[in-house]
């Protein structure tokens, strides 16, 4: 059997940056003894072009820096989330670096870094 091998990959953002991941969190109360807990979960899109020989099957939603943008993600009053469809699409909002690791247990980098820049504002914008 050919298997292909399996290589991993780490981003990082560029110094003074920041990837903000869009998300969604819940909380739950058990009926009975009132215990509080937390799930969270990070909202996944189509894979990118640019990112597809890393990650073919999906990418993870990026925030754009903007803080409006994030302001308005972090605010719990906002209920028309209408306002958010354009980030539902693969979206790079700012330059990563990216480089290949040994494993995600030791994360050792065995690669160069490489910028993966991000893509035009769409027009308009």
């Amino acid at each position: 059997m050919n298997k292909k091998p399996i290589h991993y990959y780490d981003f990082e953002a560029l110094e003074r940056e920041a990837i903000a991941f869009g998300g969604l969190y819940r909380e739950w109360l058990h009926p009975l003894t009132g215990e509080r807990a937390l799930s969270c979960s990070i909202i996944t899109l189509p894979p990118h072009n640019k990112l597809k020989h890393i990650h073919s099957k999906a990418m993870p939603l990026m925030l754009p820096q903007e803080d409006e943008v994030l302001n308005m993600w972090l605010d719990s009053s906002l209920t028309d989330t209408e306002v958010f469809n354009d980030l539902l699409k693969p979206n790079l909002p700012q330059d990563l670096i990216t480089y290949q690791i040994d494993k995600p247990s030791t994360h050792q980098q065995i690669s160069e870094g490489v910028l993966i820049p991000k893509d035009a504002p769409p027009i308009g914008n």
